[in-house]
C-alpha cells in the first residue's frame, strides 16, 4: 500500500507533467503555432522549456514539502497515540480503584476496579460529580481528602470503613495527589484507593493478642482477679498516695476455711470451682474504686481506698455472710459449703512501710483463724 506522502509526490509530478501537456495543447490547438508533438517535445523554445521545467520542479518541490509536513504530523500523531495507549495501559493495569477528578469534583476518568467498588458502571461515573453519583449528596462529603488536596495542592490520605453492596465490610486507604497545569496551579486530583482490610484484620488480631497478653500478665488465670505481683504493686501505689494526701486506706485479707479438705474430699476441680465463685462474690461486693486480687492459693486481698476501718469491717461482714450462705457445686449433684476468715487493717499515713502493713493484716487474719474461723478480725 502506497503511503500518503508518496501519493502526494506522485500527484505533484503528475500535475507538473499535466501542466506541460496543457501548455503544448494550447500552443498547438488554440494558437496553432506548430504541431502538437513539436509543441510538446521537439520544437520547444528555451523560454518555454525553462518555464515548464520551473513549474514542474515547483510542483514536485511543493509535493515534497507537503509530504514531509504530513509525515511529521503523522509521526507526531503516532507518538501521541502511543503515549495515550501507554497511559491507558497503565491506567487499566492498576487493579486498585483509581479516578481522576476536575476542580468541579467531576470524575473524568475511572477504572473498572473503582466502578466495581461503587457498583456503578464506568460510563455512568464519567462526567458525574463524585459526591452525587456515589453518595447521592448535593455537597461534597465531610472530611473530603480530594477537597483538601484542591485547597492545599498537597497529597493527602485517610483511612475509611466502607460497606460493600453485598453487605460485607472493608477498610480502604484513600490517597489523593494533585495534578498541576503549566501555570503551576492544581487542575485535577488523582484519587487512589487501596484495600487495607487484611492489614486491619492483622492489626486488630495483633491488638487483641497484646491485650490478651497484657491481661494474662496482670491477672490470675483461674479466677480472673489481679495476680499477686500486680496486687502488691497496686498496694504500694495506694500506700504512697495515702502518704501524699492523708486519705484512709483499709485492707482486707481473706482466707478460705477448710479448703484443703474440699480438695481432698471432692477433688481439685471442685476446689477450683469454689475459688471461682468466691472470686465472683468478692468482685460483686466491692466498689468500682476498690481493688481485688488473688494473694495466694486460697487467699484474697482487697484494697479499699478512702475507706475507714468501720467501712471495711461492714464490707467484710457482708462478704463473710454471703460465702457462708453459698452452696458450691461438687459434682454428681452434690454441693459443699465453706466459710471465710477475714483480717482487716487500716493505714492513714506516717512512716509505716508496706512490709509493716502486710505483717499487720497477716496477724489480723491469723487472729481470725485462731478465734475459730469464719470470723472478721481487725488490727489498727
Amino acid at each position: 500500500m502506497i503511503k500518503d506522502e508518496y501519493k502526494i509526490i506522485n500527484f505533484s509530478i503528475f500535475a507538473g507533467l499535466l501542466l506541460w501537456i496543457i501548455d503544448a495543447v494550447i500552443d498547438s490547438f488554440v494558437f496553432k503555432e506548430r504541431p502538437f508533438w513539436d509543441s510538446l517535445i521537439f520544437d520547444v523554445s528555451a523560454h518555454e522549456f525553462y518555464s515548464r521545467v520551473l513549474f514542474l520542479a515547483s510542483f514536485i518541490l511543493f509535493g515534497i514539502v507537503v509530504s514531509a509536513l504530513i509525515s511529521r504530523h503523522k509521526k507526531a500523531d503516532e507518538a501521541v497515540d502511543k503515549s495515550v495507549r501507554f497511559l491507558n495501559t497503565i491506567f487499566d493495569s492498576i487493579r486498585d480503584p483509581f479516578i481522576i477528578l476536575d476542580s468541579e469534583f467531576r470524575i473524568i476518568r475511572a477504572n473498572e476496579a473503582y466502578a466495581q467498588m461503587k457498583n456503578i458502571p464506568v460510563k455512568e461515573l464519567t462526567g458525574k460529580k463524585c459526591h452525587e453519583i456515589t453518595r447521592g449528596r448535593d455537597e461534597i462529603c465531610d472530611a473530603c481528602v480530594v477537597n483538601k488536596t484542591f485547597k492545599s495542592a498537597d497529597p493527602c490520605a485517610k483511612e475509611k470503613r466502607t460497606i460493600l453492596p453485598d453487605g460485607s465490610e472493608e477498610w480502604v486507604e484513600i490517597y489523593t495527589y494533585p495534578i498541576l497545569n503549566e501555570n503551576g496551579s492544581i487542575s485535577h486530583v488523582i484519587e487512589y484507593v487501596r484495600n487495607i482490610t487484611d492489614r486491619k484484620r492483622v492489626e486488630a488480631e495483633k491488638k487483641r493478642l497484646i491485650e490478651k497478653l497484657e491481661f494474662l500478665s496482670i491477672t490470675d488465670s483461674l479466677t480472673g482477679l489481679l495476680n499477686r505481683r500486680v496486687i502488691i504493686e497496686r498496694l504500694n501505689s495506694e500506700i504512697e498516695r495515702v502518704k501524699r494526701y492523708g486519705f484512709d486506706l483499709s485492707l482486707i485479707l481473706c482466707d478460705l476455711d477448710y479448703f484443703k479438705e474440699i480438695n481432698d474430699n471432692y477433688g481439685h476441680n471442685t476446689g477450683d470451682e469454689v475459688l471461682k465463685i468466691v472470686s465472683r462474690i468478692l468482685k460483686e461486693s466491692v466498689r468500682a474504686a476498690d481493688i481485688v486480687g488473688r494473694y495466694g492459693g486460697d487467699e484474697f486481698l482487697l484494697i479499699l481506698p478512702e475507706t475507714s476501718i468501720k467501712g471495711a469491717e461492714d464490707m467484710a461482714e457482708r462478704i463473710r455472710l454471703t460465702v457462708e450462705g453459698t452452696e458450691f457445686p461438687a459434682g454428681d449433684g452434690r454441693s459443699v459449703k465453706t466459710t471465710l476468715s477475714l483480717g482487716i487493717t487500716n493505714f492513714q499515713g506516717g512512716k509505716t512501710d508496706m512490709l509493716d502493713i502486710i505483717n499487720r493484716i497477716d496477724n489480723a487474719l491469723y487472729s481470725s483463724k485462731r478465734a475459730g474461723k469464719n470470723q472478721v478480725y481487725s488490727i489498727v
